[in-house]
């Protein structure tokens, strides 16, 4: 009896067991028919089974829109890298024009060259700065970070510029860069690791090789400041790295301008930086004429050989303000071949441009005439009153094309030397008490230009076209309306969160994921003509010119990648240095 029980409990136990077995085949996913949920969710657990039987798409149904502005984090994802879309401004719309007449250009044509780069504070923190054209012909645009440190921009002049880096928190920086047409150029500079410039200042030596110290000289590195002690020497701490220059100046001595190299968590050697200066030259510039105006005649000094790089810091005389009738007595100069341009509202130079060759501690002399010249007079109104103190600005359709003709030079011409665009190119005025304003006209052939004009406070803007034949004109300020263009990306069925960056004409705007059945939507665009260019992980997904952005929005159909759905394993995410987020 003993023996029955034990075989009955045995066999009811393996009767268990082969239920339970049953059960969990049962059980199973991989054998269970699929079932399709009402809302499609990512499940981390499921991500291998994702990754090789992808999901079924969605009903091709109408799906809810939101604005890709303001996301934060967004929604879990495991695609590793993100959706990389570039909005550029090719034309924009209702600009002013008259029926029949070649304007010689769209608008901002020239306009092509690129600049890209990132401020951080260390290796992975970005950091919050503005970058400030100071020199050159992109003077006074200012470039601004975002969260991660990146800046950039697609519509910039081409030519040798000098910016300057500025943000919380940061020693500040004063960098070149030479601009390119449609190149781009890079700029990184790091605040994290810092390092010190020594160096030694002297004039000359004597008959028994000594060199002979200049005490007190103001040394310039990287746009912060210092000067020799009584012995020559200079240090200047806490320092961006990177490549920059260094400029001496010395009453009595030419200014001195070169190139130095910066390196973190380094003080170059006492004896690597030695710096000669030599006596200058002097050149007095007299002004003849009196017309023109209002206002005075502005110099521009420059090397007078371009294809040579000057070691003159001609940048920080330019321009030099001289009126009709006056003397104006310029020190410190180079011994060198100098080209000087002369301008002034309603007046041309005879010549307009001039070399001198200056030799070291000797005096040059330089006499420029002036003589009448056609102007563009105008007034600017307001709801029919005129508005005092408006900026105005007159500019070619092409003003790279325009100042090239004016100089009678190649493109790279403008690298030279940091040159403003020529007046025939663009001209700035400001109005009198009256409202009223005063160009000078043009002497090329570009048969158009636009007039721009805005309020003191910047709330009311007015642009006209005139052409060759105009010279009185009326300009009207309008309140200026908030760009609302809209275009949308429409792409298929996702079942996870994507990350997006975006930049609008080069400037990065804050990333973010978009989360599962909303499609991208980017707004407060100008309206106009855009080229809209996406990529992921390197590879071009669209790249779309022409397309028509207005305030009643537009859709492109955007085809992702399967890797941008189904993402990528912790393996490639480990590889990447990025902790996987499942």
């Amino acid at each position: 009896m003993d023996v029955v029980n034990s075989k009955s409990t045995l066999l009811l136990i393996l009767l268990v067991l082969l239920l339970g077995a049953g059960a969990l085949l049962v059980l199973n996913p991989s054998d269970a028919p699929p079932q399709e949920p009402e809302t499609i969710s990512f499940d981390p657990s499921s991500l291998q089974r994702a990754q090789a039987e992808p999901r079924r798409n969605l009903q091709d149904a109408e799906l809810p829109v939101r604005n890709a502005e303001g996301y934060g984090e967004g929604e879990a994802t495991s695609v590793l890298w993100p959706l990389e879309v570039e909005l550029e401004l090719e034309q924009a719309a209702n600009l002013p024009g008259l029926s029949g007449l070649d304007t010689g250009g769209v608008l901002g044509a020239g306009a092509t060259a690129r600049l890209e780069g990132r401020v951080g504070r260390g290796v992975d923190d970005g950091a919050q700065a503005t970058i400030t054209f100071v020199a050159g012909p992109n003077t006074g645009r200012v470039l601004t970070t975002d969260a991660d440190g990146r800046f950039g921009a697609t519509d910039l002049l081409p030519g040798l510029g000098i910016v300057d880096i500025q943000g919380p928190g940061l020693v500040g920086a004063l960098r070149e860069v030479r601009l390119r047409q449609r190149s781009e150029a890079l700029l990184n500079i790091g605040f994290g690791r810092l390092g010190n410039v020594q160096g030694y200042v002297y004039s000359g030596e004597t008959e028994r090789g000594e060199t002979q110290p200049v005490d007190n000289a103001i040394v310039t590195v990287d746009g912060h400041a210092t000067r020799t002690d009584p012995e020559g020497y200079f240090y200047l701490s806490n320092l961006a790295s990177g490549r920059t220059h260094i400029e001496i100046e010395k009453a009595g001595l030419a200014s001195l301008r070169e190139e130095v190299n910066i390196t973190a968590g380094f003080t170059t050697p006492i004896d690597r930086l030695k710096y000669r200066l030599v006596p200058g030259s002097t050149l007095t510039v007299t002004l003849d004429g009196a017309v023109g105006g209002p206002g005075p005649a502005e110099l521009w000094l420059a090397p007078g050989a371009p294809n040579r790089l000057s070691t003159y810091p001609f940048w920080k005389l330019n321009p030099i303000q001289i009126y009709p009738g006056q003397t104006q007595v310029i020190r410190d100069l180079p011994s060198d071949l100098i080209r000087v341009q002369t301008f002034r509202t309603g007046a041309l130079a005879e010549p307009e441009s001039r070399n001198v060759n200056l030799r070291a501690s000797q005096a040059g002399s330089l006499t420029i005439s002036l003589t009448s010249a056609p102007t563009i007079t105008g007034v600017v109104l307001q709801n029919g009153e005129p508005v005092i103190g408006a900026p105005v600005t007159m500019v070619a359709p092409d003003e790279v094309q325009a100042a090239l003709r004016h100089y009678r030079q190649p493109a790279e011409f403008l690298e030279s030397a940091y040159l403003p665009m020529s007046p025939n190119a663009r001209q700035t005025t400001t109005t009198d008490e009256r409202g009223r304003f005063v160009l000078s006209a043009w002497s090329d052939s570009t048969p158009a230009r636009y007039v721009s004009a805005s309020s003191p406070t910047g709330d009311a803007v007015g642009q006209r076209l005139i052409t060759l034949s105009d010279n009185d004109i009326s300009l009207d300020l309008y309140p200026r309306e908030a760009d609302r263009g809209v275009i949308e990306l429409a792409t298929q069925s996702r079942f996870q969160g994507l990350p997006v960056e975006w930049r609008v004409n080069g400037e990065p705007r804050d990333g973010f994921t978009l989360p599962v059945g909303e499609r991208l939507r980017f707004d407060g665009l100008r309206e106009g003509k855009w080229r809209v260019h996406v990529r992921w992980q390197a590879e071009e997904v669209l790249d779309e010119r022409g397309i028509s952005i207005t305030r009643e929005g537009g859709e492109l159909k955007l085809e992702l990648p399967q890797d941008a759905i189904v993402g990528q394993d912790r393996e490639a995410w480990l590889r990447a240095g990025r902790d996987y987020p499942f």
